[in-house]
């Protein structure tokens, strides 16, 4: 069995994340809803429908300066126009030069629309940086530090969750790695929810947690039954339901 199988949600998550030209209109479509409760109590004050406002449009402040700053490091890099892909850059210094350039510049996007959706993807953009810089554990203190902060009840505490996940999995912290993606799978708004299921349940696995593996399987097979399983994590769970019998 593959040991460094990234998960099956690991591809989706990645074109999720890197589709820039369609970054600006899925972050509006996520803004973080009001609460009810506090609409309620302020509507007579006139003040919901101000707040909601404020709310969206801070959203779409953030939203512009993460996209800028995206298309500002892709250019950069050397991309061509409308390109989404960071090429490869000849000279390592240059690209080290540009990597720390915008890792600031991501950092002051979280920095300045902090709680809101974009500020957790910028910070998942200067971690991915911090990462190709060789700074692993600052990226893993970020990514922890930005799942805190993440607006709550949205799908982007799902993605963050995830790329932590994906980064205790680089380093073989296999029980690390399957609480992340069980908190991304108990976000009901999270679309990729039961893929993180299952990669909770083969990092359980990998970790020597059977048990607990197994018990996430007969999760997976209650929630989402038909949930597609790459032939490695079929075997898996073969593998941890014979041990059990």
């Amino acid at each position: 069995m593959a040991q460094r199988d990234h998960g099956a949600a690991a591809e989706m998550l990645d074109e999720l994340e890197s589709a820039a030209d369609r970054l600006g209109e899925w972050l509006r479509t996520h803004i973080v809803p009001v609460s009810a409760a506090v609409i309620g109590l302020l509507a007579a004050a006139g003040l919901g429908a101000w707040l909601v406002s404020a709310r969206e449009g801070a959203e779409e402040e953030a939203s512009s300066a993460l996209a800028q700053t995206r298309a500002d490091y892709l250019s950069a890099m050397g991309a061509q126009p409308g390109s989404i892909e960071v090429p490869e850059i000849a000279n390592p210094k240059a690209a080290a030069e540009i990597r720390g350039e915008y890792e600031k510049r991501y950092a002051e996007v979280a920095r300045e629309h902090a709680g809101t959706v974009a500020a957790a993807l910028a910070s998942i953009e200067q971690a991915g940086l911090l990462s190709a810089d060789g700074r692993e554990d600052e990226a893993i203190a970020l990514l922890e530090q930005a799942f805190a902060g993440a607006p709550t009840k949205n799908a982007v505490r799902g993605v963050v969750a995830q790329k932590l996940a994906q980064r205790f999995e680089a380093g073989g912290k296999w029980a690390e790695a399957a609480e992340r993606h069980e908190a991304a799978s108990q976000i009901a708004d999270y679309p990729l929810r039961y893929w993180a299921l299952a990669d909770a349940a083969r990092c359980r696995a990998m970790a020597g947690d059977a048990a607990a593996a197994r018990a996430l399987y007969d999760r997976l097979d209650r929630e989402a039954p038909d949930l597609p399983l790459s032939d490695d994590q079929r075997a898996q769970r073969l593998e941890m339901r014979a041990a059990a019998e």
